[in-house]
């Protein structure tokens, strides 16, 4: 009988310019902080985040669009915290925060959000400030993992609308933009995060 599988398990992927990340066998997907259908108390998110540290996980995922920027913040209040080569990161990039009227905010499903609403922008510019902006809100200098996020049919509303996304994505610069900072070390995988195989194929 095979040994269970635990959450602190390690694992590895070695990128192709030979950079090593160590994952745990469970990640922590932190689009729920980002008060997904209903508001969490910080102290209930704290006190997650918390449970999944003390429970062996390393890898956390988040994005600026989940809860338009409250989980970046919530997932960085606990990683601040900790020493940075204990732990892998992922955020992603396509959706820029801008501050906003009210009954502006289009936070879709993500409830009591902050007074901002995203727009998409997969440009070198736009890949450039969302990334930063993201180490602003997790309070960190680096991410392990920069993913394009929803250049997909599912999100955009059909598959020529995502290969105009995809085609944004190189022609103005973003995918420059994600080498770049890869060349640079702030950061050292990229890739897609998408709720379909075909843009990764693509």
């Amino acid at each position: 009988m095979p040994a269970p599988l635990h959450a602190s398990d390690p694992r590895k992927f070695v990128t192709r310019a030979g950079q090593t990340l160590a994952f745990t066998a469970l990640g922590f997907g932190s689009a729920p902080l980002g008060n997904y259908l209903r508001a969490l108390p910080e102290k209930e998110c704290d006190q997650t985040l918390a449970a999944a540290w003390s429970s062996g996980i390393r890898y956390y995922d988040t994005a600026p669009f989940y809860g338009l920027g409250l989980s970046e913040m919530r997932v960085g209040r606990l990683l601040k915290q900790k020493s940075r080569n204990d732990f892998v990161l992922a955020t992603k990039v396509g959706r820029l925060l801008e501050p906003c009227e009210v009954n502006a905010v289009n936070g879709v499903f993500f409830v009591d959000t902050p007074q901002v609403r995203f727009h998409y922008d997969y440009s070198y510019a736009g890949v450039m400030r969302s990334f930063e902006d993201s180490l602003g809100r997790l309070g960190l200098d680096n991410v392990d993992i920069l993913y394009v996020h929803d250049v997909c049919a599912l999100v955009h509303g059909g598959r020529e609308a995502s290969e105009g996304r995809i085609q944004e994505l190189i022609t103005s610069g973003g995918w420059r933009a994600l080498t770049e900072l890869r060349a640079r070390g702030m950061v050292k995988a990229i890739g897609a995060g998408v709720n379909e195989w075909q843009p990764c194929a693509r």
